[in-house]
């Protein structure tokens, strides 16, 4: 079996995988694959970072391993270890956050979209060098470190984490890098799977705690301030609401950046969050409603709907789309273009454009032409 990483080729043989980049050639090792298969197992952020803060460190030569959240509004705000490098920084926080510009490789690499592998301190400056920067001597004193592999594990809209790797002496040889590199990879995907699986879960446990005779508005938050109707009750509710050609409602930049602040709030890690209680205006007057942050920056919005009303037979296509969407789905699968069915209508093509767009989403499809079969199927009850 041949697995690429880039610029790297893994030949997988017996208890070993060979990795041949140029003319160097290292060794994995079954250590590895234990250690791959523990984080491939996880089930939680916090699992993940004790396995990888615990058995790490003898495969890189690392001196300690740890792992740094940050946020858009803090900066860093937690250091995951409990050994004495992690138990420093911990206390120091707010020097790194001072001292944070003072880094001697701040200004060498994007920290916020470094790439998908690792990159060290010794890539870009000597060990003198960077023991004798500011930012080294506030915040780390005498228990500065000769190189620092750096390494980004999540990286969303309200919180990212980083996996730090130090080395007293030296600097960390191609095999460590190549088994960096491989341990990162690794651990992003299974992150990206929790982030998923706590969506999901917590969207769940909030449909089964609603009440029957309220039922839920489900509505997408996007990191533009867009905010999308998804189901029946949320259908329901904008059409009364929004304007008949306003097929999602823009949020005003300072309430998104009020409301960007709320949400940072329901983060317990990187990939785990919780819902937030808002109060949001969202066309029918301020209302009580239940958000849910993702990391790509969207946000699930739930509100309950008193005196709701569900929908049966041909209402399935009611209860997806508006009454103008319906007015343009029943053109467009008679054959009109867009252009011909703004004619008809008395609006704009780019407002049948957004319409389409909307459509497009509710009905799980890509085009038109899915778009058209899948609303016939519903039409008939398919």
């Amino acid at each position: 079996m041949v697995t690429a990483f880039k610029q790297c080729v893994l030949i997988l043989t017996g208890d070993y995988v060979v990795s041949q980049r140029s003319t160097v050639t290292i060794v994995f090792g079954k250590s590895y694959f234990d250690l791959a298969r523990a984080v491939y197992r996880s089930t939680s952020f916090e699992e993940m970072v004790d396995i990888l803060v615990a058995k790490l460190p003898p495969l890189l030569g690392a001196e300690e391993v740890l792992v740094i959240e940050r946020s858009p509004l803090e900066g860093v705000c937690a250091v995951s270890n409990h050994g004495p490098i992690a138990r420093r920084l911990g206390a120091n926080i707010d020097k790194i956050n001072y001292y944070n510009p003072t880094h001697p490789i701040t200004n060498r690499v994007d920290f916020s979209d470094p790439g998908d592998l690792g990159f060290s301190v010794r890539d870009y400056v000597s060990s003198d060098e960077y023991k004798n920067s500011d930012f080294v001597k506030h915040v780390f004193g005498p228990m500065a470190m000769d190189d620092v592999l750096f390494g980004l594990l999540v990286k969303g809209e309200f919180r990212w984490a980083f996996l730090h790797c130090y080395m007293k002496s030296g600097r960390f040889s191609a095999e460590a890098r190549e088994r960096f590199d491989a341990m990162l990879l690794t651990a992003r995907g299974v992150l990206d799977r929790l982030e998923f699986f706590n969506v999901d879960k917590m969207v769940q446990q909030r449909i089964v705690m609603s009440r029957a005779e309220a039922p839920l508005a489900v509505l997408i938050l996007r990191a533009n301030g867009e905010v999308v109707p998804l189901n029946h009750a949320a259908v329901q509710m904008t059409e009364a609401w929004w304007k008949p050609d306003e097929p999602t409602r823009q949020l005003s930049e300072p309430v998104m950046k009020q409301t960007f602040e709320l949400l940072i709030k329901a983060w317990s890690n990187p990939v785990t969050a919780s819902w937030q209680e808002l109060d949001l205006d969202l066309g029918g007057g301020p209302t009580k409603v239940s958000a849910l942050p993702k990391s790509n920056g969207e946000a699930i919005l739930m509100i309950a709907v008193e005196g709701g009303q569900g929908g049966n037979g041909e209402d399935v296509v009611v209860g997806i789309l508006t009454r103008r969407q319906r007015e343009i789905m029943d053109w467009i699968a008679e054959g009109k273009t867009s252009a011909e069915a703004a004619i008809i209508l008395g609006i704009s093509p780019r407002t049948v454009e957004k319409h389409l767009e909307a459509v497009f989403q509710r009905m799980g499809v890509e085009n038109r032409i899915a778009a058209v079969r899948r609303y016939l199927d519903l039409k008939r009850g398919l």
